[in-house]
């Protein structure tokens, strides 16, 4: 499976696009991921394997804590490869308005 493909498979799940979110401009521990999404622990440790096994977040340890934050390279890359599918449309268009 594909880097992207991976990626999209982690975020198709909404539990898991709530952990992104959360996490998107500060870090967060896992207990406060679960209690935000809305999911058991056991089940956002799961969620959170599959985020950082695609590469859509970091993990840093201090002590004997974990600390998520989504990695914005990869939400990145995932936005460059969806935008590449509407290119060519908005090329059509901008042809079409400038004609």
């Amino acid at each position: 499976m594909s880097t992207i493909d991976t990626r999209l498979k982690a975020m198709a799940h909404e539990g898991r696009r709530a952990m992104l979110r959360s996490t998107l401009t500060m870090e967060r521990s896992a207990s406060d991921l679960a209690r935000l999404s809305g999911l058991s622990r056991p089940a956002a440790s799961q969620h959170l394997a599959m985020l950082l096994g695609a590469g859509l977040m970091r993990v840093r340890s201090e002590g004997r804590r974990r600390w998520y934050r989504t990695d914005p390279d990869a939400l990145s890359q995932v936005r460059r490869d969806l935008d590449s599918f509407w290119s060519y449309r908005l090329e059509a268009l901008k042809r079409a308005a400038e004609s």
